[in-house]
């Protein structure tokens, strides 16, 4: 099951971004075929507080439209919520440890520490969630310029 950064939703959204259309039509392929795909409401929640914060780039999505996108997705009969389980917690701290993660870091870690416990592949543009590939997260980089390596 694919889970989906904060990265992809917000460029996959906003026609203002570059390379919007790459990241909107890989986007619509995963939503729109038979295999499931997931989104945590960690990365749900980022994208609504990004998209809508005040002083985003060319102005801020509407909180409505902002929630609809995640809704939209949400009610494909392919998704599910994908959330922290148990091991949640002992899976971030190993990886914080063994990656030497810290500060915005963090973040990163929790996500992919969601994607290791639920064996799902992380889907993200950025190129450093690979920190954490050695650690057992499945991850593919979505870029227009460095195709999918991860």
């Amino acid at each position: 099951m694919i889970l989906f950064d904060v990265n992809v939703l917000i460029y996959a959204h906003r026609e203002d971004q570059v390379d919007h259309e790459y990241f909107r039509r890989k986007l619509e392929v995963v939503v729109h075929r038979a295999t499931s795909f997931g989104m945590s409401p960690l990365v749900a929640t980022g994208f609504v507080r990004i998209v809508t914060h005040p002083k985003f780039p060319n102005g801020p999505t509407p909180l409505p439209q902002a929630l609809a996108v995640v809704e939209s997705l949400m009610q494909q009969p392919n998704a599910h919520w994908i959330a922290p389980g148990k091991r949640h917690w002992e899976l971030l701290a190993d990886l914080c440890r063994r990656t030497h993660t810290t500060g915005k870091s963090v973040a990163d870690a929790q996500h992919a520490a969601v994607a290791i416990e639920h064996a799902c592949t992380w889907v993200s543009r950025n190129r450093d969630f690979s920190r954490f590939v050695a650690e057992g997260l499945r991850f593919e980089r979505w870029s227009p310029s460095a195709g999918n390596a991860g």
